[in-house]
């Protein structure tokens, strides 16, 4: 069985690196191999799989090799709950170029013979909007082929998510396609409403919604994912639907979206904004 390979996109604070850890702790938890690559400079992807202490970077670990050769074990951190985790990290604020940075690490990764095949699923968590070529690095270079698109009822996430979806059309020739919208819900006015229809604008599967809950602050403010640290709760339950839709995901039913142009994107929101008011 071929490795799936699954990416996270959407505005920064959104929810990606939420969900994705989620993600990865489920599908651990049911045996599955599972590779957990945050791709952000502010390496924080896995600060609900691995212990705070232990996390280390690709950057970092370059920066100490000076020039002599990576292994695998400087690398590849072990989680809590038995998933591999790397963690991108990047220059320091205000210097350099993250996306720089995510492009170096998969370059190393190939150095150290790195293979994602080793895993049954390999989940990326990347950092906000792709207007930069390196945040777009996991689909450029063929390593994510299923992108999940994380938004909610606000303007500025759907923007997000509209060039994210021209990013996927972009490099559909890397194997790249849509599995879906992840509704990440901030209890806007009408928003399930108004994602329903911008999920029909981009041709896109709406999947199940994850509603608001203290249960993931809690959560992370013990570092732990909720499916650790409450998985009996309302919120446990609800990444169980989401995942359970993104385990019956295939190629088959991945999508290449159809992204508005700007002036597209202004004539949605006038005609939810009417349609609100109807």
């Amino acid at each position: 069985m071929s490795t799936r390979s699954i990416a996270f996109y959407g505005k920064g604070g959104i929810g990606k690196t939420t969900i994705a850890a989620n993600l990865s702790a489920a599908l651990a938890g049911g045996g599955q191999r599972v590779l957990h690559v945050g791709c952000d400079p502010k390496h924080d992807s896995c600060y609900q799989l691995v212990d705070r202490r232990e996390v280390r970077t690709v950057m970092d670990a370059l920066q100490a090799a000076d020039g002599n050769p990576l292994t695998r074990e400087q690398l590849v951190m072990r989680g809590r709950v038995g998933v591999d985790c790397i963690e991108t990290g990047g220059p320091e604020a205000g210097v350099g170029c993250a996306g720089r940075g995510i492009t170096k690490m998969f370059e190393v990764l190939s150095e150290v013979r790195l293979v994602f095949d080793d895993y049954d699923t390999v989940v990326f968590d990347v950092l906000g909007d792709v207007v930069c070529g390196g945040f777009a690095a996991p689909m450029r270079l063929g390593h994510a082929r299923e992108v999940y698109i994380v938004v909610s009822g606000e303007v500025m996430a759907m923007w997000a998510a509209n060039n994210i979806a021209r990013a996927v059309v972009r490099y559909q020739r890397s194997g790249v396609a849509l599995g879906g919208l992840i509704a990440n819900l901030r209890n806007v006015p009408g928003e399930l409403d108004t994602l329903a229809r911008f999920s029909d604008a981009l041709g896109a599967p709406l999947l199940p919604p994850i509603p608001r809950d203290d249960t993931n602050s809690l959560a992370e403010r013990v570092a732990k994912t909720v499916m650790e640290h409450a998985p009996e709760s309302a919120a446990a339950d609800a990444y169980r639907r989401l995942f359970a839709r993104i385990a019956q995901t295939t190629p088959a039913t991945c999508v290449t979206p159809t992204p508005m142009d700007d002036n597209g994107f202004e004539a949605f929101l006038s005609n939810v904004r009417s349609g609100a008011t109807a």
